[in-house]
């Protein structure tokens, strides 16, 4: 009896953890869905395949690194070059999973795979704004919805690209600047600090890409590190500001 009450108190959990998932993915996946859009009109346009876009969105899941690697393919860069540009364009992801992992509440091994392949920076923002431990069945359904969302968002750009006007195709690629503006905006509400940390970060990543040696794939890494360690220690946020933050 008491298993069985356990059983379904468990179950009533997880159906929650993922309905509040789906509800905080929807802006991910709206603004997913309209720059997939755009990457599987540029497959189209490459003159590559329906299979090819769809693997990939769905193998690799990489944002801007798609975009990337899809221009690389098409002026002919090695394979070498390729995958070695996206593991410097994605190294960040290495921080983001760190600081993931230090809040999630026991996962099971076979759900670390699953929450690891599904961490972007809007899934990252998202799930990183909830208070306390986070549920894995929480991250992992933000992630999914998102990833399903860009997969059908490909799919959906390549087969209506020639239905779909040119100056609505040019406008899809700005959804994912609109995405990244409405997961900065309420974090600067609640702290206008983090607009400094935002600009500055922005502004060393700019600074940095013509530095020699260092370029545009490892600047946004050493440009979000270097702000942020220059906030945390010479200018940290007052005791009010953080209760603040920690409060909403």
């Amino acid at each position: 009896m008491l298993k069985t009450e356990k059983n379904n108190k468990l179950e009533k959990q997880t159906i929650s953890n993922i309905l509040t998932g789906l509800k905080d993915a929807l802006p991910i996946m709206l603004g997913y869905f309209s720059v997939a859009m755009a990457f599987g009109l540029l497959v189209k346009s490459a003159d590559l395949y329906l299979k090819d876009a769809v693997l990939f969105s769905t193998v690799v899941f990489a944002g801007a690194s798609q975009f990337m690697v899809l221009n690389m393919l098409t002026s002919g860069i090695s394979m070498v070059s390729i995958v070695t540009a996206t593991f410097l364009v994605n190294f960040r992801h290495f921080i983001m999973s760190a600081s993931l992992g230090s809040r999630l509440l026991k996962p099971r091994k076979w759900q670390i795979p699953f929450i690891a392949f599904g961490v972007t920076d809007e899934t990252f923002s998202v799930v990183m704004a909830k208070e306390g431990s986070l549920s894995p069945v929480y991250v992992m359904a933000v992630s999914f919805f998102s990833y399903i969302s860009w997969g059908s968002g490909t799919a959906a750009g390549f087969l209506l690209g020639t239905l779909i006007p040119d100056a609505l195709g040019d406008s899809l690629g700005m959804g994912l600047y609109v995405l990244f503006m409405s997961l900065l905006v309420p974090e600067i509400k609640k702290a206008p600090k983090i607009l400094w940390v935002a600009l500055t970060a922005g502004i060393l990543n700019t600074a940095l890409r013509y530095v020699p040696l260092i370029g545009s794939s490892w600047s946004l890494v050493l440009g979000v590190i270097i702000s942020a360690l220059l906030f945390t220690f010479l200018f940290p946020m007052g005791p009010e500001v953080s209760t603040e933050v920690a409060n909403e």
